[in-house]
């Protein structure tokens, strides 16, 4: 986020208006989008719950037609006028063929009351199970059809009584050429001679697809709105005539539609068309009604309006960039020339002024700026005198300050008269001192391995144990494997300092002061400074740790405060310097350091 604000401000301000407008302009057409998106949504719903209820509508109806004529086919069974005398000539019909004047009388009577009941039906027919048949067809036909290697005939048989849908065929032998194709579909039922216990023959009552057709055009939505009415993989009828009669083919995309869609419609493209397509399945009669609703035909007017949005865009965009012109030039001509006022300002010339004409925010400041070099012009004869002034005044402060490279070299002059005057202790403290102090006056802001640390923090227990001879004892346990890792410089003798100065305050003798180090985790150094003094009560510990971290200002000692701020400067703000009461008593100080690489 930094960089991204950091490169915006950098821009021109040419190019962050243009930035602007680029970004109104994806807004625009991403609220376009959206809005087009919902109204999809919203339209899709609604044609989902349209076609879903137009779909039960036309489901509930074909089966309640095929089961009323499911119904009629019962009526041989129950048939008064010559019950006996028709199933035997039936019987007879189907034995020996014996296609009798009375039977034939007979059928007709039943064929008209069936057709009577039912207008839709095309056609009936009447089968001895060995394929002879006695019929009615609504158009004169030269000869009825052989059924026995149909599925339907051996699957009414097999039923015994009950009845079996015939899907869509072709009705051949039409006499009329001008009528040819005739579809049909109907149901098939075996009539069983109940003294006998056999089938003796097969009713066929069909109805034409027009009746399918008339059905469908109550509820399609448009003249590209296609519905096929499936029984099975066999279409009973397709509005669009192309699968009518006909098992679906595995290649087609209606192979893959779902057998029922409720919620949302099924996305697919048929016929090299993108279309949206609901299905519905009935287990009454193993029907399942697929309607399909070509994507331009649902979504066109989107389509437009999509357009339309976009030309409007464009448009106010066009008059937007237009405006913004003019506007940025007004801005950004004064602001050039002001850049290159100040570009002389620059070499040392503060006679120049910019002179323009306009009261807005940039003749403003404009103003300001030929007042700012006024203004400059007068004060520099006055600061430049100051600076001459203050330059020798601080060259006096220097000359009385006292130089610690002098005294560096002092305390070397002292080590060196000691020794002659064999004063070995004052001879080392000096030594000690002066190297003490070498190492300290040298620059603080570059890091330094631990080895050095380690090195400088025992010359300064060395010169302690000089002053407190036997009182305290002190232990370094750091391994050398460690003394290649950088850490910023002096943060080992403040914490040893403070160790000796406040942790063993109250010790007399027998006390410890332990330095040691170990890598934690990956990339993590901990050093530790312990004591066995009395350490810290839990209050005031707190109170330390957060003075530590400049959350308060409850103590004077700077040394910890010191060191922990400059390791989060040259490592990181999570880590630094914790204070801990040791379980064994005494106080433990903690120095992490992240491992630079």
């Amino acid at each position: 986020m930094k960089k991204i604000r950091d490169f915006y401000r950098n821009l021109s301000i040419t190019l962050r208006f243009t930035l602007i407008i680029a970004l109104a302009f994806i807004l625009l057409t991403a609220s376009i989008l959206f809005s087009a998106r919902l109204y999809t949504n919203e339209r899709i719903e609604t044609y989902t719950e349209i076609h879903n209820s137009n779909n039960e509508q036309l489901l509930d109806k074909i089966d309640s037609y095929i089961t009323d004529i499911a119904n009629v086919t019962k009526i041989p069974l129950t048939y008064k006028e010559n019950d006996i005398t028709y199933m035997t000539l039936l019987s007879d019909f189907n034995s020996l063929n014996d296609n009798s004047y009375e039977f034939q009388r007979q059928n007709e009577q039943l064929f008209g009351q069936i057709m009577t009941y039912k207008n839709e039906i095309n056609s009936c027919y009447i089968f001895s199970t060995t394929g002879n048949a006695d019929y009615k067809v609504k158009y004169a036909i030269y000869s009825p059809f052989d059924p026995t290697d149909e599925e339907w005939f051996a699957k009414a048989i097999e039923l015994f009584g009950k009845p079996v849908l015939v899907d869509t065929y072709e009705l051949q032998n039409i006499v009329n050429p001008k009528l040819k194709p005739v579809y049909v579909f109907g149901v098939a039922r075996s009539i069983v001679q109940l003294k006998t216990g056999s089938v003796i023959g097969i009713l066929l009552v069909n109805t034409q697809t027009t009746y399918l057709e008339k059905l469908c055009e109550d509820v399609r939505l448009s003249d590209n709105h296609r519905i096929l009415i499936m029984h099975g993989d066999h279409c009973l009828f397709d509005s669009e005539k192309q699968y009518t009669s006909l098992e679906i083919p595995e290649t087609s995309a209606l192979k893959n539609i779902p057998e029922e869609t409720s919620k949302t419609m099924f996305e697919c493209r048929i016929n090299q068309t993108d279309s949206y397509v609901t299905s519905l399945h009935s287990d009454i009669h193993d029907l399942r009604i697929i309607s399909i609703m070509p994507k331009t035909e649902l979504l066109g007017g989107l389509t437009r309006i999509k357009f339309v949005n976009f030309l409007e865009l464009v448009f106010i965009v066009f008059i937007i960039l237009l405006t913004a012109y003019f506007a940025i030039k007004q801005v950004v001509t004064p602001i050039t020339l002001l850049s290159s006022m100040m570009k002389v300002a620059e070499s040392g010339d503060f006679t120049a002024h910019l002179k323009l004409e306009t009261n807005d925010e940039v003749g403003r400041l404009a103003e300001s700026y030929n007042s700012l070099i006024d203004r400059i012009d007068s004060l520099i004869h006055e600061v430049y005198i100051e600076k001459i002034n203050a330059n020798e005044l601080e060259l006096q402060m220097l000359q009385a300050q006292i130089n610690p490279h002098f005294l560096y070299n002092t305390l070397e002059s002292i080590s060196m008269m000691a020794t002659i005057n064999d004063d070995d202790v004052t001879a080392d403290m000096a030594s000690t001192l002066g190297s003490i102090l070498r190492y300290s006056i040298s620059n603080l802001s570059s890091p330094v391995s631990l080895g050095d640390e380690v090195n400088h923090i025992k010359q300064y227990i060395q010169l302690q144990e000089y002053r407190f001879k036997n009182q305290y004892g002190f232990e370094v346990d750091i391994p050398q494997s460690l003394y290649h890792i950088q850490t910023p410089k002096l943060i080992l003798q403040p914490v040893v300092e403070n160790a000796i100065y406040h942790g063993m305050s109250t010790v007399r003798s027998g006390g410890l002061i332990k330095v040691s180090a170990s890598k934690i985790g990956s990339g993590i150094l901990e050093i530790k400074v312990t004591d066995n003094g009395a350490g810290i009560p839990e209050d005031k510990l707190k109170s330390l740790n957060e003075y530590i971290n400049e959350k308060n200002d409850l103590f004077n000692s700077i040394g910890l405060r010191n060191v922990n701020r400059r390791i989060k400067l040259f490592c990181g703000l999570d880590v630094g310097v914790i204070v801990k009461n040791e379980p064994d008593g005494g106080t433990g100080v903690y120095i992490i350091i992240r491992i630079m690489d």
